[in-house]
C-alpha cells in the first residue's frame, strides 16, 4: 500500500486486493489490485493505521477520530457523546508534544463545545493523520542501515 502526492494536491492511494482504506469515515476494500485517486483535502487512513486489536494499546489520536466520527452520525448522538469525547481529547491533549498538535487540540476542543460536528471531525482527522505521518518508518524492512559514523574519529581526523 502506497500513498503519493500529485502536483495537483489529490493522492493517489494504490492498494492491493484486499487490502483496506478508510477515505473520509468510509471503509474501503479492494478486490482487486488499484489506485484511487482521492480529492485534495480528504482523510486517508491505510496499512497499519487500521489495525485496531483490543488488547493493544490504543492510539488516543485515532480512537479520538473513530469515536468524533461515530457520534457524528446524528445532532443528537453527538450530543450525547460530549463528554466521553472529551474525556478522549484530554488524552491526546496529554499524549501530544508539539506546538502544532496542541493548536489543533484547541480546535477540536472549541468544535466540540460548540457543537459544530463537521469541524470536530476534520480536526480529529488531522491530530490522527499527523501522529501517522510521525510514526512512518525510517527504513522498511529489508533494507540495510546505513553504517555509523565514528564521529570521535572525524574529529580527530580534522587539523
Amino acid at each position: 500500500m502506497e500513498q503519493r502526492q500529485s502536483s495537483f494536491a489529490t493522492k493517489e492511494v494504490t492498494l492491493a486486493p484486499g487490502a483496506q482504506a478508510v477515505i473520509n469515515g468510509a471503509l474501503v476494500t479492494a478486490r482487486e489490485a488499484c489506485v484511487l485517486e482521492v480529492g485534495a483535502g480528504a482523510f486517508v487512513m491505510t496499512g497499519r493505521a487500521l489495525w485496531r486489536d483490543g488488547h493493544a494499546a490504543k492510539d488516543p489520536c485515532h480512537e479520538l477520530y473513530f469515536s468524533i466520527l461515530e457520534a457524528s452520525a446524528d445532532q443528537d448522538r453527538f450530543a450525547e457523546a460530549q463528554f466521553r469525547l472529551f474525556r478522549l481529547l484530554g488524552e491526546v491533549v496529554a499524549s501530544q508534544r508539539t506546538y502544532e498538535a496542541q493548536k489543533e487540540c484547541a480546535l477540536c476542543a472549541s468544535a466540540l463545545l460548540a457543537g459544530h460536528i463537521q469541524d470536530a471531525v476534520d480536526s480529529a482527522a488531522r491530530l490522527s493523520a499527523a501522529r501517522l505521518a510521525a510514526d512512518k518508518p525510517s527504513r522498511l524492512p529489508g533494507q540495510r542501515r546505513e553504517p555509523r559514523r565514528d564521529h570521535l574519529r572525524d574529529l580527530r581526523a580534522q587539523p
